[in-house]
């Protein structure tokens, strides 16, 4: 570790801090160094001690040089512990300059984040040691999610309002140039899309609905039209599902073809239907489209294997993860505190890759027992957490499943009932389901459907 301590950047600072607080030209410069660093930044007590005392100077306002220093440490019965009034003299006087203070300041922030790292690494490293109950990958998982937050942090995150806006004029002028692609990820159900007008590239966002009711179909849509039409990488997470089933669902809504024309019996519908697949094959061969279905994988394993990818890959158009309660559990006993760290965790993910991860969710069984099924956000098995970490919630509901008259035959509705960044898209859109994925229609409640025009593939 000693490669990340340097005594004399230390001292240097110090040093630098008083010099620039007696100059007009120079008070700015130490006063950001004094309010941007913290005593673990430095590796000495006597160096700890002294921005002790420049943080109470400057909190009080009072001047600071070599005598209002020693001055305050010694009322303190501190100034033996900063090393004295020759040491801090010395600090001083072997500063050439404090022209170079900021760069002083940022070495020293580097050599902090090199010691966090290391010492994560040394934690980890313990733990691979040790007889444990915990899996291989969730420590390597740990360890992994311990050194992304170390870096997240060493980013202030602290921007003048005018570079916020830059960047959203950014955006919009993107949008009007036809390249949306380039702020914001649209899911492929178009009157979504427009309501939304493109989801953040650090959403997360949450897809809920009983059995049976078209989570499945909402996912193979998003990576149809992120991964076949846009070029996009996806990384699907099937942890219910075998490969060649979501596969298959993708496919077969990109053809345009049902499973049933497939094993057609009715002369010539059978190969206008394999014609079909054939010709989409062709898409599939280059598609950025990858599918990992092992399953009950930890959410340290599902990071893990999105850091890879999206290193791999330069980055990724979306994560998506069937289903959150078929993750492994932290703590199988306590399913809230489980799927709230599932839940943040997906989170995070998405602000660290900076690309929208989408997460179907299972229902309680309770709302089976209420007149109106239509789900709500609290209906979501362990639902606090999660309506809290997400972006946008959607639930997936067919009338057909439970009202066998109902004018919402071949209906699929799409309710969203929470979005943070668009709240007049809280409400519900209609879809068809014909082909393993979601269409948009007209839907009127004189029973008249209108559907869309078949695209080409």
């Amino acid at each position: 570790m000693s490669r990340f301590i340097d005594l004399y950047v230390e001292q240097a600072v110090i040093g630098g801090i008083m010099l620039a607080a007696g100059r007009s030209d120079g008070a700015d410069m130490a006063t950001d160094a004094i309010e941007g660093l913290t005593e673990d930044h430095f590796t000495a007590t006597p160096h700890k001690v002294a921005l002790r005392s420049y943080k109470r100077l400057n909190e009080s306002g009072s001047k600071i040089d070599l005598l209002t220093l020693t001055s305050d440490l010694e009322r303190l019965g501190a100034l033996e512990s900063a090393g004295g009034f020759a040491y801090l003299a010395e600090c001083s006087k072997n500063t050439p300059s404090f022209a170079n203070l900021a760069a002083y300041c940022e070495k020293l922030r580097e050599m902090h984040l090199g010691r966090r790292m290391t010492l994560a690494l040394q934690v980890g490293i313990q733990k691979l040691s040790e007889p444990s109950s915990e899996g291989i990958a969730d420590i390597i998982g740990n360890i992994q999610a311990d050194i992304s937050g170390i870096e997240h942090s060493a980013d202030y995150g602290t921007e003048h309002i005018t570079t916020g806006i830059d960047m959203s004029l950014e955006a919009i002028q993107s949008i009007i140039n036809g390249d949306i692609w380039k702020h914001k990820t649209e899911l492929g159900m178009a009157t979504i899309d427009s309501a939304f007008g493109g989801f953040n590239n650090t959403d997360f966002i949450v897809v809920g609905g009983r059995p049976g009711m078209g989570k499945t179909m909402f996912s193979t849509t998003v990576t149809e039209t992120v991964g076949l039409k846009n070029k996009k990488p996806v990384l699907f997470f099937s942890l219910e599902m075998p490969v060649e089933q979501i596969s298959e669902r993708v496919a077969f809504h990109r053809a345009r073809v049902r499973k049933e024309d497939l094993l057609s019996k009715v002369s010539g519908k059978m190969d206008e239907a394999w014609g079909k697949v054939s010709h989409c094959m062709k898409e599939f061969i280059d598609s950025p489209i990858y599918i990992n279905d092992k399953p009950s994988l930890s959410v340290h394993q599902v990071r893990a294997e999105a850091r890879r990818m999206s290193k791999k890959l330069g980055g990724l158009g979306v994560v998506i993860v069937d289903y959150l309660q078929k993750m492994r559990m932290s703590d199988p006993e306590n399913m809230n505190r489980s799927v709230g760290e599932i839940a943040t965790g997906l989170k995070n993910l998405a602000k660290e890759l900076r690309c929208p991860v989408i997460a179907l969710a299972q229902l309680n069984r309770n709302l089976e027992q209420r007149a109106n099924k239509r789900p709500v956000a609290a209906d979501l098995r362990e639902s606090g957490v999660i309506e809290q970490e997400a972006d946008v919630i959607f639930m997936v509901y067919r009338d057909e499943k439970y009202n066998e008259n109902t004018e919402l035959k071949g209906i699929t509705e799409i309710i969203c009932v929470k979005s943070r960044h668009a709240p007049g898209a809280e409400k519900t859109y209609h879809f068809s389901s014909r082909y393993s994925g979601l269409d948009p229609v007209d839907f009127t409640y004189s029973g008249q459907v209108q559907q869309e025009a078949d695209y080409e593939c």
